[in-house]
C-alpha cells in the first residue's frame, strides 16, 4: 500500500504551511523574489502574495522579508526564522515517513520513538545495534556500570563515565540503543570456560561466514533471535576452526558498548 503524505501545520485554526506553501518558500529563497518564486512554484502571483502575507501574520516572527532597491527594483528573501521553518518541516516529513514505514513493517516495535528511529533512520558504523532498557546503574568511582535488558530478557552490561550517564539521562526504565562494533566481538565455542566474568557473553549459532583477505566476517543469530556480526582476524579464524551451524558465544567487554538515546 502506497500512502501519500501531506503534512499541514495550522495556527489559530488557520492553515500555516502545507506542501504547496513550503514549495513556494523554497522557490522564493532560490529566485530572490515573490513573483519569480510563484512562477517557479507554478502558482499565481496573487495566490503567492496572499500565502506569504498569511504565513507572516500567523508566525511568531517574519518568515519572508521584502528587499527594496537593487537590480530589478528589489525582491524578497527568507528570514533566519523562515530558514528554520523549512528545515523543521523537512524533518517532520522524515518522521512521518518513518511512521508510515513502521506501520507497514510488522517486525518493527512501536513501543517507542527510539525503536522506530533505530530501525528506519539511524545509520552508524557499528554493525550491531540492540534496542534495550536500563535495569540498573552501579556507581564505580567516576564510572557507571549500566545493566541493560535486551529483547527476551537477556542482560547486557556497559561501562560509561558518570558525566556520560548524566548527559544521556540514564535511569531505570529508560530506552537505550546499545551499539557494538563488529571488530570488538570475539567468538569462542559455547562450552569454553569463562576466564573473565566481567565480559558480556551472548550465545548463538553461526549462520554465515564471509571470508576476506585479512579478516573473516561471521554472522550469528543470537538465542533471543537478534542478529550479530563479528569480524575476526585470519589468525583467530584459523585457530578457532568454526563452521556454519556451530554454537558459539559472542564475547565483548562492557567498555566496548556504546549507548545512544533520544534524550
Amino acid at each position: 500500500m502506497e500512502l501519500q503524505l501531506l503534512l499541514n501545520l495550522h495556527s489559530q485554526d488557520k492553515l500555516f504551511v502545507n506542501p504547496r506553501r513550503i514549495r513556494l518558500l523554497e522557490q522564493i529563497r532560490a529566485q530572490g523574489s515573490i513573483s519569480q518564486g510563484a512562477k517557479a512554484a507554478g502558482i499565481s502571483y496573487k495566490s503567492a502574495w496572499d500565502a506569504v502575507r498569511e504565513i507572516n501574520t500567523l508566525a511568531d516572527h517574519p518568515v519572508v522579508e521584502s528587499e527594496t532597491g537593487g537590480k530589478g527594483g528589489g525582491g524578497a528573501l527568507l528570514t533566519p526564522y523562515g530558514e528554520r521553518l523549512l528545515k523543521v518541516y523537512r524533518l517532520l516529513e522524515q518522521i512521518e515517513r518513518m511512521a508510515v514505514n513502521a506501520l507497514q513493517d510488522e517486525s518493527t516495535s512501536l513501543d517507542s520513538l527510539l525503536s522506530v528511529v533505530a530501525r528506519f533512520s539511524l545509520q552508524t558504523s557499528a554493525r550491531n545495534q540492540f534496542f534495550t532498557r536500563v535495569l540498573s546503574l552501579d556507581p564505580t568511582d567516576l564510572s557507571r556500570k549500566v545493566c541493560l535488558q535486551m529483547n527476551g530478557g537477556t542482560q547486557l552490561y556497559a561501562d560509561i563515565t558518570e558525566r556520560s550517564s548524566h548527559r544521556l539521562g540514564l535511569a531505570p526504565g529508560k530506552e537505550v540503543l546499545a551499539l557494538i562494533k563488529a571488530p570488538w566481538v570475539q567468538l569462542e565455542p559455547e562450552n569454553t570456560a569463562v576466564a573473565d566474568d566481567r565480559d558480556n557473553r551472548l550465545p548463538g549459532i553461526i549462520t554465515e561466514i564471509v571470508p576476506g583477505e585479512e579478516f573473516d566476517e561471521y554472522e550469528l543469530k543470537l538465542d533471543q533471535g537478534e542478529p550479530l556480526c563479528a569480524l575476526l582476524s585470519k589468525t583467530d579464524s584459523h585457530r578457532l576452526q568454526l563452521n556454519t551451524g556451530d554454537r558459539v558465544q559472542a564475547r565483548f567487554a562492557p567498555s566496548q558498548v556504546i549507548l545512544a538515546t533520544l534524550g
